[in-house]
């Protein structure tokens, strides 16, 4: 991956640069790195993103971010599956995070500053598939963890929507479709957050009781900047 500074002369000139974000390209991918992006702001790039890649579908565009807290809520069991629980909106009241309805299939799922998010938004076809999409993302994902990070014993798997180990869930995973070009992705719980895992005792997210989720700090002992597991993952796609 090479660092640009603009995208002058491809299909995204005709948006502007996010504030304090970093571009990186190779050939026809592209990514973008920003941190402490608002939800609803990164939610409103990846829609205009997936615009062009609708009009220009050879091209892929990879969002490295994290949010501040916040709850996503999702269009719910649409796919018969029963392990997912309907959210009770009546639980907003209580919560002390906003919660934001957003284009996914699944339940309520959440984000804090210490997660890793990657939204990889791409044209889905019968050559490509959501399928192989999802399995793309929870595999390399996975591979960094297990390469650069020496955890072992990863369970990673697209019917049990993430990554577990332990039987204890690391990622959660959750793609949305619009004109077959895919939203959303992979959020991994890297660091721990006492305010957000307090809040996830409230709720069932994804239908899983809040003491399943887990991160990689308990497991090596020390923290990852979000930033440093980018460089690992653009690395290891370059």
């Amino acid at each position: 991956m090479e660092k640009i500074n603009s995208w002058e002369e491809t299909p995204f000139a005709q948006l502007e640069i996010p504030a304090q974000a970093q571009l990186y390209k190779r050939d026809k991918i592209f990514c973008l790195e920003k941190y402490n992006w608002d939800f609803k702001d990164c939610e409103t790039f990846q829609i205009e993103i997936n615009k062009i890649i609708a009009k220009n579908r050879d091209y892929k565009f990879y969002i490295f971010t994290n949010h501040s807290h916040v709850f996503t809520l999702g269009r719910g069991n649409e796919r018969g599956q029963d392990e997912l629980v309907d959210f009770d909106p009546t639980l907003k009241s209580q919560l002390k995070f906003p919660v934001e309805q957003i284009h996914r299939g699944g339940g309520i799922t959440f984000h804090y500053p210490g997660q890793w998010i990657f939204y990889p938004i791409c044209s889905i076809s019968k050559s490509y598939t959501l399928d192989d999409h999802m399995c793309w993302i929870l595999k390399s994902t996975g591979s960094i963890l297990e390469n650069d990070f020496s955890i072992q014993d990863l369970l990673i798997a697209k019917k049990l929507m993430g990554i577990w180990r332990e039987r204890k869930k690391l990622a959660s995973i959750g793609v949305g479709l619009k004109s077959f070009v895919s939203l959303h992705g992979l959020a991994l719980n890297l660091n721990k957050d006492e305010k957000m895992f307090s809040e996830l005792q409230k709720i069932n997210p994804c239908g899983l009781d809040s003491t399943i989720y887990h991160t990689v700090e308990s497991i090596i002992n020390d923290q990852i900047n979000p930033s440093n597991f980018t460089k690992s993952f653009i690395k290891s796609i370059s």
